[in-house]
Parts: C-alpha cells; structure tokens; sequence
C-alpha cells in the first residue's frame, strides 16, 4: 500500500505514514485494493499499518483526539476493504504491525503498554468485520508473545508473518526456530515471511519448510539492498526474479505467495497465471 501511494507522488507523512491517506484519499485505498483483486488476489491486507493512537499521539495530538483519529481512519481502511471486496471470495486481512518501527525491534515498549494497545486495535479490527488477523513484519519475539496472546481470544484465523534479520533469525535476534517453538502454544494458522528481500527470503524458506509443520507462505520486499525507512525504492528486484523465489517457495511446500513493498498488482497476476 506504501509503495503505490508514493508511486501517486504523495508524500506519507512522519509517524502515521499511509494511515494519513485512509482519511484524505479513502478512494485511493479502494483503487489499490480493487486493482490487485481484479489481478487476481484472493487476500488483501487492511490499511492499519499505522492506525494507532500511539502513531498518532506522535502528530502532537492529545490522546483523546489522537485516538479518536486512530479509529476513524482505521475505520475508513475497513470501509474501504469491504468495498473493495463486494461480491468476491476474497478475504480480508486484519493488520497489526509492531507498534513501533519495524526495523527497530529494541523500542517494543513493553509487555504492558503493548498489551493494551493491541487490546484496542484487535477490537476496532473485529468490530470492523475482518476475516483473518494478520501480524505483519513482527520483529521482537515478546511483541509477537503479547499480540497472539490478546488476539487468540478471538474466534478467527491468525497469520504471523516475521521480518528478519539473516535467513535463521529474526530482527530481535532469536532463532526462527525458536519463535516457532515459542508460538506452539497458540493456534497460529500461517506462519509467513514478510518484508524480507528476495535473497534473503530464499535462505529463510528452508527453515519454515523444516521446522514450521504448517501452511506457510513468503511475500517479500522487492526493493534490493536494505528497506529505506521511507519506504521509497529506488532499485527494483526484476519480475523473473520475483517468479523465480515463488517457484522455489511452492517447491518447498509453501501454500501462500504475495509481494510486499515494492510489489504492484502485474506481481499479483503473475502469480494468478502460473500458480491458480
């Protein structure tokens, strides 16, 4: 979503990021949604990546008011994923993203505050009607502990996708191994790599398809080198190379293929003709 609201020459502004255009340009978050479905998708992802009082509080808001725009635009991200999806299959992912930077896994901010802030945003999520929640480019093995022990209440599927720091661990520095033993307790349904560039996303794949017993799936970031903080690519993994990954990753046993970053819906329909 980042990448094509940038590509729209908006600029996303500190702290809220693409939050800020659910409520400026509800109807380009429906264009996207409706664009990548129309490739072919049979997922899309809600814009609530930065839908929390905590992103805005950041904007100088009082908390009132910074939570009360929190829930209006992730509220208008549902709106727009709803409607997006009319008279389709297609599934709506809830999505909840660190709470912090996603590359910055030392300013989780702790089990309390964590606790109760993913309370209020997995709330809003079921309130709006989502079909699966998803815990995007999870960094820090305690912040995923928190989130999957708040959404877990909740009587729909959960998908924890993992952004890491080399092909065995993830940002925080624990093994994949054992954040796979750490969530045995919880009925995650999808274990996913997100986020990731492709070459490091094809040396991680081995690890899921030996220790992880279920679905599991990659959706990588198509930008080379390192993830800018922006979000702005300037070098681009090529089409035959993002095939390529997703061919290795089916052959390993992976049952769901995306793009993150960087990705536009010609990704989607790529992987609609050759895989479905």
């Amino acid at each position: 979503m980042g990448t094509e609201i940038i590509a729209q020459n908006i600029k996303l502004p500190n702290f809220i990021w693409t939050a800020h255009t659910n409520l400026n340009n509800p109807l380009l978050v429906y264009s996207i949604h409706k664009k990548y479905i129309d490739a072919g998708a049979d997922y899309i992802t809600t814009n609530t990546f930065r839908t929390t009082t905590r992103a805005y509080l950041k904007t100088g808001l009082s908390k009132d008011k910074a939570r009360d725009k929190a829930l209006h635009s992730l509220s208008s991200a549902l709106k727009m994923a709803h409607k997006a999806r009319e008279s389709t299959e297609v599934k709506i992912l809830g999505s909840i993203a660190p709470l912090e930077d996603c590359y910055s896994p030392k300013n989780y901010p702790g089990d309390k505050d964590a606790k109760l802030e993913i309370v209020e945003i997995s709330k809003w999520l079921i309130e709006g009607d989502i079909d699966i929640f998803v815990l995007v480019t999870m960094n820090n093995l305690k912040e995923i502990l928190t989130c999957l022990k708040v959404v877990s209440k909740y009587n729909i599927p959960i998908w924890l996708s993992l952004n890491l720091s080399d092909e065995q661990h993830i940002l925080s520095g624990e093994k994949i191994s054992d954040v796979i033993e750490s969530i045995s307790i919880y009925n995650v349904d999808r274990l996913l790599l997100n986020c990731n560039s492709i070459n490091q996303t094809s040396l991680a794949m081995p690890m899921l398809s030996k220790h992880w017993g279920g679905e599991w799936g990659v959706y990588p970031n198509l930008g080379t080198g390192k993830p800018s903080s922006d979000g702005v690519i300037t070098s681009f993994s090529s089409y035959e190379d993002f095939l390529d990954i997703s061919t290795k990753a089916v052959n390993l046993g992976a049952t769901l293929l995306g793009g993150c970053c960087g990705s536009n819906e010609n990704h989607i329909q790529l992987l609609s003709e050759k895989f479905k």
